[in-house]
């Protein structure tokens, strides 16, 4: 028997949260998963607080939900622990809420990163602007950094369990080694796609443009109901961590699907796509 997915919300008993495991519920039934909200405290005389906050929440839910829905409260710090529940459980998805810009200082906003960097396991983070009631067009932004193409595996998933289209959107520099690699990552990207029957499509911006401007454009032109993009500290782009940033904020209030690629490449030594 398949282990039934697992999607993990970490819950903070906001609005925000509320939307995220709002979410988890909808790809779970979807999936046939299950969704585990967990709340991080720090002292142990806060657990039985969170707890009956827990209970509280139950009756605001219906029956469906409550069947594939489990709470837990942990002790320490939610960066390290939330990290920690993904390397246990081994989780679909870590499926997280955030204010988007206007509130990114918050902490399911600005640390949105920290949490990522401190975990191996794939997010979707959300503002909760845009109910996803379907998933048939994801865009993936990548360039000629091999960091950028980790996120490959997770978009694949995703786009094989709702049967979507992922259009391939790649970085292009007038740098002719540096668009070497980036048309070199992309032919890694479609043969993988390719072995798994994943449905795609090449978009081309153009060299010069504004990449981050452009790819929110292509994004509002196809109607995508998500953005699939690899995080990482460190490469040849300039400031990577600025732009996932900028996805997680998008204007559009996309959702993202990010995974911390750095911690894939440097512990494998290589593409994790075949998993």
């Amino acid at each position: 028997m398949l282990k039934a997915p697992i999607y993990i919300v970490p819950y903070d008993f906001t609005e925000v949260s509320e939307k995220a495991t709002r979410l988890a519920l909808d790809l779970a039934h979807a999936n046939e998963g299950e969704v585990m909200l967990i709340h991080v405290v720090k002292k142990h005389n806060e657990k039985d607080d969170a707890q009956n906050k827990f209970k509280a929440l139950a009756p605001t839910l219906d029956e469906k939900d409550l069947k594939i829905m489990s709470s837990r409260v942990l002790v320490g710090d939610i960066f390290e622990d939330i990290g920690k529940a993904g390397e246990l459980l081994s989780p679909e998805l870590i499926v997280m809420g955030t204010h988007g810009a206007q509130g990114f200082q918050k902490v399911f906003g600005s640390n949105a990163i920290k949490m990522i960097s401190n975990s191996s396991s794939p997010f979707l983070i959300t503002q909760g602007k845009k109910t996803v009631d379907k998933i048939k067009t994801i865009v993936m932004p990548f360039s000629f950094d091999k960091n950028t193409i980790q996120i490959t595996k997770f978009a694949a998933s995703m786009a094989k369990r709702f049967n979507a289209t992922v259009h391939l959107v790649g970085y292009h520099d007038k740098d002719e080694w540096l668009e070497k690699h980036m048309k070199s990552n992309q032919n890694i990207v479609k043969k993988h796609f390719d072995e798994k029957g994943v449905n795609y499509e090449i978009a081309n911006i153009a060299i010069g443009k504004n990449y981050n401007n452009e790819l929110l454009a292509y994004a509002k032109k196809v109607d995508a109901d998500l953005l699939a993009a690899g995080y990482f500290q460190e490469g040849i782009i300039t400031n990577p961590k600025s732009f996932i940033q900028f996805m997680i904020e998008n204007e559009l209030h996309l959702p993202l699907l990010t995974v911390n690629a750095e911690d894939l490449f440097v512990s494998k030594g290589h593409f994790m796509f075949n998993a």
